[in-house]
């Protein structure tokens, strides 16, 4: 498994999916070198608005439904199955009521995630953004993770 640290996680890849502190790194690599063995293009579309989520922010399962077009319920299965958390940064969304809601690595992971991201004011997320469609992966990937001097 290709592993690479990103703050106070590491992010393994299988091949197939991304697994958040995993036991098993076998190689490790930089975030950029990792972020180019991913089949980007195969990536669920309804997924993609994750990336439009700047470093530092937030949204809401509500508004990612507004975006996407379906129910803050559905919005969380979404998050429940993304294939590549922390590349997909499904941990910057969170409930109306800004507490964070789940997260498949835990609560505590999706928390010093965030706290590394500079997403919590006094604990909260205090930065929330609507997401918005993307026009290229690739550079949105490595935007969403801070590879690029944009945002």
């Amino acid at each position: 498994m290709l592993c690479v640290q990103y703050g106070p996680v590491v992010v393994g890849w299988d091949g197939e999916k991304t697994h958040v502190n995993p036991s098993d790194c076998n190689k490790w690599v930089g975030l950029r070198e990792l972020v180019d063995k991913i089949p980007l293009e195969e990536i669920d579309k309804r997924l993609l608005p994750l990336l439009s989520i700047p470093r530092g922010y937030v949204t809401t399962y509500k508004l990612y439904a507004e975006a996407i077009g379906t129910s803050p319920r559905h919005v969380g299965w979404l998050m429940a199955t993304n294939p590549l958390p922390v590349i997909l940064p499904c941990h910057r969304v969170v409930k109306s009521d800004m507490s964070l809601g789940g997260y498949t690595a835990g609560v505590d992971i999706k928390r010093a995630l965030l706290v590394y991201e500079g997403a919590l004011c006094g604990g909260r997320p205090c930065r929330v953004v609507k997401p918005k469609p993307i026009s290229t992966i690739r550079e949105a990937v490595l935007q969403s993770l801070g590879l690029t001097d944009k945002y």
